[in-house]
């Protein structure tokens, strides 16, 4: 399948319908609406994951500092450096960059080494799984087959989340058109 980029939370909560989605002759809920269910949850599980990843990047980093080191200050010019490159293109070839550059290597591994300590690298995985989860709860919502104009605004609804990056991308094509799309489908005034 094709992946689903990320959703964004905010779109969803502001264009979500309100009523459940059942087909035309039963009060069974649809493909459209079953898959939404799973899709919420898969995008609840992705946002646990994030925020777990998050908390322990924040206790490594309270805890060692940013894997980086000060560079000789000059005005407009970066104050830190977090790959040896910087640093080599700040000072050039010789023995104080060969000392930054081996304190930056040592402040990395002792970063690497709490990350892992702290699990960073199982936090990230599950992130990792929880995002191909959501992408492929998500295509498989946009492909499920209609029953109902409300199926059709569900998908529209979740097609704008992933597309819409930012909170200004409502207001530009086809972004600002598809919303005005959807509220014609669920009979909602135009944001």
């Amino acid at each position: 399948m094709t992946a689903v980029p990320p959703l964004s939370r905010r779109v969803l909560t502001a264009l979500h319908p309100t009523a459940s989605t059942t087909g035309p002759d039963s009060a069974e809920p649809t493909p459209v609406a079953r898959a939404f269910v799973r899709m919420e949850a898969a995008l609840e599980a992705h946002f646990t994951a994030w925020a777990a990843l998050d908390r322990i990047e924040a206790a490594v980093v309270t805890a060692h500092g940013y894997p980086r080191v000060p560079l000789p200050n000059r005005s407009g010019m970066p104050d830190h450096a977090a790959d040896a490159g910087a640093i080599m293109r700040r000072l050039g070839p010789g023995p104080a960059a060969r000392r930054l550059t081996a304190e930056l290597r040592r402040r990395q591994a002792t970063f690497v080494q709490a990350a892992a300590a702290a699990g960073m690298g199982m936090a990230r995985a599950q992130e990792a799984r929880t995002a191909r989860e959501l992408s492929d709860a998500a295509s498989h919502l946009l492909l499920a087959p209609t029953e109902a104009h409300a199926d059709l605004a569900l998908k529209l609804t979740v097609l704008i989340a992933a597309g819409e990056a930012t909170a200004d991308d409502a207001l530009t094509f086809p972004w600002r058109h598809l919303r005005a799309l959807h509220a014609d489908l669920v009979g909602a005034p135009i944001l």
